[in-house]
């Protein structure tokens, strides 16, 4: 929930108000899964026969390790596909469904750990003493003027993102100067990228930091698996189910979405990176601005679309 002040509703209780639905997940993704239980009933009772099945899967953990969501179906539950449609928000500026996204950016995180001395802090000016504090905030600017990411623009996106500092923690008190400090990154990458390389790239940047001050000691750690690379995954533009998608948002909305990649991460790093299903990362309804974020809403009528614009382009491509 974060500051429960910045809620103007209860984001624990839907609140439906000037057409749209406030609460705490209602964009991200709530919205998107009563539009696919809907489309999904709308397709059982439809007279037509599909040749094929559709399955509804809602699970959870896909906001940090999907240990136990996405990565338990497709390695111990054994889930099987031949294509999958995840239901994140689309928009970001414009409409709700604004993109129809078939990239999916991974994510990669790590820390920057600096030392010092820690020591009574009132010694500062007669003995030697690193504080390591100052020394991080040394070594984050570096880095934020710096780092150098090696990799390939892609049509639907054209850079990674950088997000030094997501998390700063250091010192101990009044009294102390600070021994340990240490900050939080991560970036989001793009077919092509490697760990391997990635990591190279970030310390090379220390490497410069350590050769201009010898005595300071900084070191990187990556998080444990998963989150220390989980992989972008990508669906090409002409598999059969992105034109149904298209053509079903053209009669419901009466506009194509444009292709483009999902900024974030997404189970589609499980179903397709190590399951094999080709993962639409990204088509449903809200704004992915609001996730994450106080009075998140997703509109009304935008559920009852995605419910249409999906049972209409599962009927196209199972057809």
């Amino acid at each position: 929930v974060g500051d429960l002040s910045q809620w103007q509703t209860d984001p624990l209780q839907p609140v439906f108000q000037d057409g749209m639905l406030y609460g705490l997940g209602s964009t991200d993704m709530k919205g998107a899964v009563a539009a696919m239980v809907y489309a999904t009933a709308a397709l059982q009772q439809c007279a037509t026969s599909l040749t094929g099945d559709v399955l509804l899967v809602v699970n959870a953990d896909e906001e940090r390790s999907m240990k136990f969501g996405s990565e338990f179906l497709v390695t111990e539950y054994g889930i099987q596909a031949d294509v999958a449609l995840l239901g994140e928000p689309s928009g970001i500026d414009g409409p709700e469904f604004e993109f129809l996204h078939l990239l999916s950016r991974g994510i990669s995180c790590f820390k920057i750990r600096v030392f010092g001395t820690q020591m009574h802090s009132s010694l500062t000016d007669r003995l030697s003493a690193v504080n390591a504090n100052v020394k991080l905030a040394e070594v984050l600017t570096r880095m934020a003027r710096e780092l150098q990411l090696t990799f390939a623009p892609h049509p639907l996106c054209s850079a990674p993102t950088i997000n030094l500092a997501v998390k700063i923690d250091g010192g101990v008190g009044y009294g102390v100067c600070p021994g340990v400090a240490e900050f939080q990154a991560d970036i989001r990458t793009l077919p092509g990228m490697t760990r391997h390389q990635l990591q190279a790239d970030v310390e090379r940047v220390l490497d410069s930091i350590r050769q201009d001050n010898p005595t300071l000691r900084v070191e990187l750690e990556f998080e444990q698996p998963p989150l220390d690379w989980i992989p972008p995954t990508e669906v090409l533009a002409d598999h059969p189910l992105v034109p149904a998608l298209l053509t079903a948002s053209q009669q419901v909305l009466g506009f194509r979405p444009k292709l483009s990649a999902f900024p974030g991460g997404s189970d589609a790093a499980k179903f397709q990176a190590l399951g094999g299903i080709p993962t639409i990362p990204s088509f449903g309804p809200g704004w992915l601005k609001l996730a994450h974020g106080p009075n998140e809403c997703v509109g009304v009528e935008a559920i009852v679309q995605a419910a249409k614009i999906y049972a209409l382009a599962a009927r196209s491509y199972l057809s």
